[in-house]
């Protein structure tokens, strides 16, 4: 992907890409928990939603690079057309963000950011139990 400009590229293009590189790992982390089919799918639901990928991208975004801020805001103001009724558009904006910046995190070969992420992910809150 070194032909990959993440300045030139456009955010939703790159959320595209974001998309299954997120579930892809949110897959790989449940699967190393080894639980069964059932409670695979439950998880990974869990964490690959615009919901959850807004409040993920809220909580690892002041943490960043400026250029993946640059990234984030750009993809998260980009051209998205429709809005799915599950989430708010902020919400689904804020996914989309958070998606780009997956596809940014891969092509810059920052995998610690990934799991950075996965970590936000799927870590228990004290007010979620």
């Amino acid at each position: 992907m070194d032909n990959v400009d993440l300045r030139e590229t456009s955010g939703v293009v790159l959320a595209y890409l974001g998309d299954s590189i997120w579930e892809l790992n949110i897959r790989k982390y449940w699967l190393s928990k080894g639980l069964n089919l059932q409670n695979l799918n439950k998880r990974v639901k869990n964490c690959v939603n615009a919901k959850k990928q807004s409040q993920v991208y809220r909580e690892i975004f002041p943490m960043l690079e400026e250029k993946f801020q640059r990234l984030g805001k750009r993809a998260k103001n980009g051209n998205i057309k429709t809005f799915p009724k599950s989430c708010t558009v902020q919400e689904y904006r804020e996914a989309t963000a958070f998606e780009a910046l997956i596809a940014g995190f891969y092509i810059e070969n920052r995998e610690d950011l990934i799991e950075l992420a996965v970590k936000l992910c799927v870590e228990e809150k004290k007010d979620e139990v």
